[in-house]
């Protein structure tokens, strides 16, 4: 019964409410429009600052580099071997 595809003649009509959908739409806005205002327009602004972390680089005493040791091989292999037979098909 709930999966009918038209309601039964007794059903209630619901309201088209777009008025208060429009007043909820506008204090939303305004409420936007006011925080953005408010961030602004603040006395001190806000502003975004660069902020510098200081870090020192640790370098070797001696100066030289050491070369990383090389990556271990990768040993490839072979896939194992699947042999399905096709698909019957009956007409």
């Amino acid at each position: 019964m709930l999966l009918r595809s038209s309601p039964p003649a007794n059903m209630p009509k619901m309201r088209r409410s777009w008025r208060a959908k429009l007043v909820v739409l506008g204090v939303l806005a305004a409420g936007y429009g006011v925080f953005m205002w408010h961030m602004m327009h603040s006395k001190p602004p806000v502003i975004m600052e660069r902020v510098v972390i200081p870090v020192e680089v640790v370098k070797n005493k001696t100066g030289t580099e050491q070369a990383a040791p090389p990556a271990p091989s990768i040993p490839l292999i072979q896939p194992p071997h699947v042999d399905i037979p096709p698909p019957v098909i009956r007409r």
